[in-house]
């Protein structure tokens, strides 16, 4: 080690000299080889990243085209000859209701088993629709939950469970269906309720006894948590766009695989 270290200070001129000239070697080293390395790497990484993540919208941009073709045919499945009309109540819905098509499909047909008692053979089935889903956006808004969990609430109602509108304070118990439909008109006094008068009571409360949010979706529309709702609908409805014209093509390679 004595004889290692006299060798180096003949060299370079002294002991005192060996820190710092390996000290400026070290560091000149590390800043242009090692740094300039990470930089590359940094513009590899961000590219790779950005790449994944366009992969990731792709893929869910195809996702939700198909979930629309599912939902689509699932209304015309449920509705029928109905069906055309309801699917229009699809427009525009990001904005108006705060829900992608794909959601909206899907509620219509959730409400499908309800629809023709409410309105009787050959009555307004996609009004009936559009009242029931425009009134549960408005819900959702006044209560602040989602519009999802709100339709899944009157969906409840309209099946005859009291317990998940009770918890916002709307009863509809048997004896609150029975008092709505003799008021309205439904039945007469002694008369036995069917199925189909319990719905329409049950229809005719809800409606009735959540009046007071009506309109409270397009009145806050502008607010924070209606506005992320259209934001992240219309983002939905802009990936459905683009994953349709993918479609196709993914559908072929699956078709070859």
């Amino acid at each position: 080690a004595k004889n290692f270290k006299k060798e180096i200070s003949k060299q370079l001129g002294g002991t005192s000299g060996v820190g710092k000239q390996s000290g400026k070697m070290a560091g000149d080293n590390f800043g242009e080889g090692f740094g300039k390395s990470v930089k590359r790497l940094a513009i590899v990484a961000g590219g790779a990243l950005a790449a994944a993540g366009l992969g990731r919208f792709f893929k869910d941009s195809v996702d939700q085209a198909s979930d629309l073709d599912e939902s689509i045919n699932a209304v015309q499945k449920a509705y029928g000859s109905y069906a055309a009309d309801v699917l229009k109540l699809g427009d525009g819905v990001a904005e108006r209701l705060g829900l992608n098509s794909v959601d909206f499909n899907a509620s219509a047909v959730r409400f499908s088993a309800f629809a023709e008692r409410v309105v009787g053979e050959g009555g307004n089935v996609s009004g009936f629709i559009d009242s029931i889903t425009t009134r549960a956006s408005d819900f959702a808004s006044v209560f602040n939950i989602e519009v999802s969990e709100a339709l899944g609430v009157f969906q409840s109602g309209l099946s005859g469970e009291a317990e998940p509108l009770k918890r916002f304070g709307i009863n509809l118990l048997e004896t609150e269906v029975k008092a709505y439909a003799l008021e309205s008109g439904l039945i007469a006094v002694g008369d036995t309720m069917t199925e189909d008068i319990k719905t329409q009571a049950r229809y005719g409360l809800i409606m009735q006894e959540t009046a007071k949010t009506a309109g409270d979706f397009a009145d806050t529309s502008d607010g924070l948590a209606n506005g992320q709702r259209i934001l992240k609908a219309q983002f939905e409805e802009t990936q459905a766009v683009i994953g349709s014209a993918l479609l196709p093509v993914v559908i072929q390679l699956m078709n070859v695989v």
